[in-house]
């Protein structure tokens, strides 16, 4: 993919690249942290709207400042980027205010809550020339950047189906974030993005895709499952937080198959069993059954059974933003491995599955 530019950030090289953190919450923590991972990173200024919450992660993670509103932030000649880790439902209007300041941006996922407002973002960015990415890091693991080599070298032949799901049992309480319609909760925006954005990832945009989810109390969804359909594959995926689930991502093509290891949102573990893959049944009645399924593929008297391990050390999120440096410096306005258009797919995706009526158990 051809890279739009963006404006030039004048950032010499040979400085420090300042991150601005927005937000104070336990991502914003984990980000600050793996960026002691990432040569020439460092905290710039963190932002918060409570004075205390600032100083305790500045005493913490060791951020050179803090400014009391991200309008201040933006202003800060000294920040070369913003990180936002704030509530779901303010991604999209905090990253249109750092795009209209030209400010790059790295939005913590969803991009945004709505399509359309992701959709905004993008046209401001290109507007504007100037860089954002949805912080969907599990794409910018080693383990899954080498999955993806590994399917455009043919390992394992044309893909023909993936089958995942990522789901965490979470107990529903008054306030909890998670269940909040105001604060954009329910599992396909906090869960479902990761398989939904690696299986675009992998395989591109769906020419068709379709779905069903199930109501907590609150309204939001606890538990989804999207069917994609691709020129030549599919995908079954599902989300939740009903259950716990196997939460593998498993790849099978003509000649065999790859599976990220548990938990694939953290991967550092994959297996590739090379051999055809015909006749194992792959998804049950109330959804994808990756833990029956990779037992099974374990099984197969296969001709080789290859594993693959990509420790790192910390989170994982230091390489995505090891990615926007690099894309930054280079006055790249959008990420070839994140591009924009695939989180508005995602988005579309997951807006088209909640817009139909709850099923009942």
């Amino acid at each position: 993919m051809q890279q739009e530019t963006a404006h030039p950030q004048n950032i010499d090289p040979a400085r420090p690249f300042r991150w601005g953190i927005v937000g104070t919450g336990a991502i914003a923590r984990q980000f600050a942290a793996d960026l002691s991972h990432v040569d020439g990173a460092r905290i710039g200024a963190v932002c918060s709207r409570s004075e205390r919450a600032a100083r305790d992660f500045i005493a913490t993670c060791g951020a050179a400042g803090f400014h009391p509103t991200l309008a201040a932030l933006l202003a800060d000649p000294e920040i070369d980027a913003v990180y936002l880790a704030t509530p779901n439902m303010l991604h999209a209007s905090q990253a249109q205010e750092a795009l209209r300041a030209r400010k790059p941006v790295l939005v913590e996922k969803p991009l945004a809550t709505l399509s359309g407002d992701a959709a905004g973002i993008a046209d401001l960015a290109g507007t504007n020339r100037c860089f954002a990415m949805e912080a969907l890091w599990t794409r910018f693991l080693p383990a899954v950047q080498a999955v993806h080599d590994m399917l455009a070298s043919g390992v394992i032949g044309e893909v023909t189906h993936i089958e995942a799901e990522l789901a965490y049992r979470r107990q529903e309480t008054r306030g909890d974030r998670f269940f909040d319609p105001a604060m954009g909760g329910g599992s396909a925006l906090d869960l479902g993005v990761y398989p939904l954005s690696l299986a675009i990832h992998m395989l591109g945009v769906p020419e068709k895709f379709s779905g069903r989810w199930w109501a907590a109390a609150s309204g939001v969804d606890r538990r989804c499952r999207f069917e994609l359909s691709f020129a030549n594959a599919t995908a079954t995926l599902a989300c939740g937080f009903d259950r716990d689930g196997a939460n593998s991502f498993m790849i099978f093509g003509e000649g065999g198959a790859i599976r990220i290891e548990a938990p694939f949102l953290k991967a550092q573990r994959i297996t590739l069993f090379e051999g055809r893959m015909s006749g194992l049944p792959l998804v049950g009645a109330r959804g994808p059954t990756s833990g029956a399924a990779g037992k099974l593929l374990s099984r197969l008297p296969l001709p080789g059974r290859k594993v693959g391990h990509f420790p790192f050390p910390g989170n994982g999120l230091q390489f995505e933003a090891a990615a926007v440096m690099e894309a930054v410096r280079a006055g790249a306005a959008q990420s070839s491995v994140m591009p924009l258009r695939e989180s508005i797919a995602v988005l579309e995706v997951i807006e088209t599955v909640l817009g139909q009526s709850a099923e009942r158990e």
